[in-house]
């Protein structure tokens, strides 16, 4: 009997362990993309930057959160995502990629305000620990799964 295997996937956890060489650290852009590399969200020679761009808007309101208190709504990250390309961004496209990362768990919308999903009790806007913990979240659901799934196979040895 074969097994419906996409019908199985509720996501992925795809983290990668990449260099942090002098040529990542040159410019915003270049440490976006590298972020979003290490956290699986683009692929390797990607060519689309529509993520990049929203990824950076994001970045940028979150650590302005500091001053201003507040979270941005969609029009405030396409106005942001405007300054970055240079040139009218899809508002669909933005609203695609907001949706994707919504559904990886990494950000959030409050009342029409997005910001990055921090970790239960977390006082602080550490965002590494932020997504740390959603990270580890999916792979601990994931090796619970595994950790069963293992238990049942020596069972029926």
């Amino acid at each position: 009997m074969e097994m419906p295997e996409s019908a199985l996937i509720r996501g992925e956890c795809l983290v990668r362990d990449l260099q942090f060489n002098s040529d990542v650290k040159m410019t915003k852009k270049s440490l976006v993309r590298w972020l979003a590399l290490s956290l699986g969200l683009i692929s390797p020679k990607e060519s689309r930057d529509g993520l990049l761009d929203v990824l950076e808007a994001l970045f940028y309101f979150h650590y302005e959160r500091k001053n201003t208190g507040a979270d941005p709504d969609i029009y405030q990250i396409l106005d942001k995502v405007r300054e970055i390309r240079k040139e009218e961004p899809n508002p669909k496209a933005v609203r695609y990629h907001l949706l994707q990362l919504k559904k990886l768990g990494i950000i959030e919308a409050k009342k029409r305000r997005y910001r990055f999903v921090l970790a239960p009790l977390q006082e602080d806007e550490d965002l590494a620990f932020a997504l740390s913990h959603t990270y580890r979240q999916r792979m601990d659901s994931s090796f619970e799964k595994i950790k069963r799934a293992l238990s049942l196979l020596e069972k029926i040895r």
